[in-house]
């Protein structure tokens, strides 16, 4: 009976993933909870596969870089780029302006301010609180090429401590991104689920 009911869940498990990929737009990462060391190294994070690394030489198909616990922050997380993939959305342009800490619901896309090229930004609590979570948004390069706009939630410390990468998303379309925006269950997804519950109660 347990292995069956297993199986079940496995199954709709499957079945979840595969309606979920094939509509996705919003891709989510939640509750990933990364440390951000306070080595000058940091950690590098693929945005993509949530891949990360504390190496100085960040991680192949990186994207962001914190270092110092929060800190600061780098674009160069990927030895082998000849060009970043990633950019936060800072106050300015420039590519050492300081991040720009968005209240949920602050739409992320092109008319974001972003600088170009390699850059970082040391000392971000004129926006940021350190100690406190907040969120940044960012565009990505994505591996088909696709512009994608995101959010993370952060939190960023300036006293020696690490910080955490809590959560992010992005919209694997190009399109526009709420702060703090999520999927929303497809209607395939919820007749899977549906589905499963009614097969587990019969099995009782």
């Amino acid at each position: 009976m347990r292995t069956h009911n297993t199986s079940l869940m496995a199954a709709a498990a499957l079945v979840a993933v595969s309606v979920s990929g094939a509509s996705a737009a919003v891709i989510s990462f939640a509750n990933q909870d990364i440390p951000i060391p306070t080595t000058f190294a940091g950690v590098s994070v693929n945005l993509e596969t949530g891949g990360t690394s504390d190496s100085l030489a960040g991680i192949t198909g990186g994207d962001m870089n914190f270092v110092l616990g929060g800190l600061g922050i780098s674009n160069d997380a990927d030895e082998n780029a000849l060009a970043p993939t990633w950019q936060p959305v800072r106050v300015g342009t420039g590519n050492t302006d300081i991040l720009e800490n968005l209240g949920i619901g602050v739409e992320v896309g092109p008319g974001s301010l972003t600088s170009t090229g390699f850059g970082g930004s040391m000392d971000n609590f004129t926006t940021f609180t350190s100690g406190t979570k907040g969120y940044l948004g960012f565009s990505v390069v994505l591996e088909d090429a696709t512009v994608a706009y995101g959010w993370a939630e952060v939190t960023l410390q300036s006293d020696n401590t690490p910080g955490m990468i809590h959560s992010w998303a992005f919209d694997d379309t190009g399109a526009p991104l709420a702060v703090a925006a999520v999927p929303e269950p497809t209607h395939s997804l919820l007749l899977a689920l549906g589905l499963l519950a009614s097969a587990l109660r019969r099995r009782r």
